[in-house]
């Protein structure tokens, strides 16, 4: 269990949407045929490039994709899994223009009648508490969700929150926008838990929103970089 600079805790390298399958393969020995079993890790629940960061950056590149494609009414509405580069300054973690964007985007599926299958989650306690307060101000919520007090936590949190959870999108909200906050991070980066655990939990698409200039050279965020436009 790690603990986070913002107080927050994730578990070591989730598994829960990867089981264990023995493929059988025929090697050719001095002594004839045998058949050898090989374990395989069979991955169920997550689209391209949620699978292929996860892969990278947790499983050694050792996992199998299993997953059978899908509609997703909000990837049509937003576009494929992307990195939204958002330049801003903030007061501790927090960067507003993250969170406008973010908005922004959810107003857009509000627009469209879209049902909210997605959590919003970020790597800093204070970002999940001001996205929260700045999703209840601004009403976007009413009429939308059925309780928006309740809703705001349940699905805006730190990223241990949504361990063992899954929904059609993942918007992940980096926070620490500016330069000399290089160590939340690279503690952020440091270790794959929470990388991994934030884009598996989306089923079809993952939209990052935060600078990316700054969060691409953070450790394994190399790989998220790497695997998204």
């Amino acid at each position: 269990m790690v603990n986070g600079e913002g107080g927050e805790r994730v578990g070591p390298e989730v598994s829960d949407s990867v089981e264990a399958t023995i493929l059988t393969v025929c090697l050719e020995t001095k002594s004839g045929t045998r058949e050898v079993g090989v374990p395989l890790l069979v991955h169920r629940r997550c689209e391209e490039p949620m699978f292929s960061i996860s892969n990278a950056i947790a499983y050694e590149n050792l996992m199998v994709q299993a997953k059978t494609s899908k509609i997703s009414p909000i990837r049509d509405i937003l576009g494929p899994s992307q990195w939204i580069d958002v330049e801003g300054r903030g007061q501790e973690k927090w960067c507003q223009r993250e969170g406008e964007v973010l908005l922004d985007m959810l107003r857009q599926l509000r627009q469209q009648e879209i049902a909210p299958d997605f959590y919003i989650v970020t790597p800093f306690v204070v970002v999940q508490d001001r996205m929260r307060e700045m999703l209840r101000s601004s009403g976007l919520l009413d009429g939308w969700v059925e309780n928006p007090f309740t809703w705001v936590y349940e699905r805006v949190g730190t990223v241990h929150t949504v361990q063992g959870r899954e929904a059609e999108a993942i918007f992940f909200i980096l926070g620490a926008p500016n330069a000399e906050q290089r160590g939340a991070r690279g503690w952020a980066g440091g270790r794959p838990n929470l990388l991994n655990v934030a884009v598996t939990r989306a089923k079809e698409v993952v939209y990052v929103i935060g600078n990316r200039a700054l969060w691409k050279s953070a450790g394994v965020f190399q790989s998220l970089d790497k695997f998204l436009l």
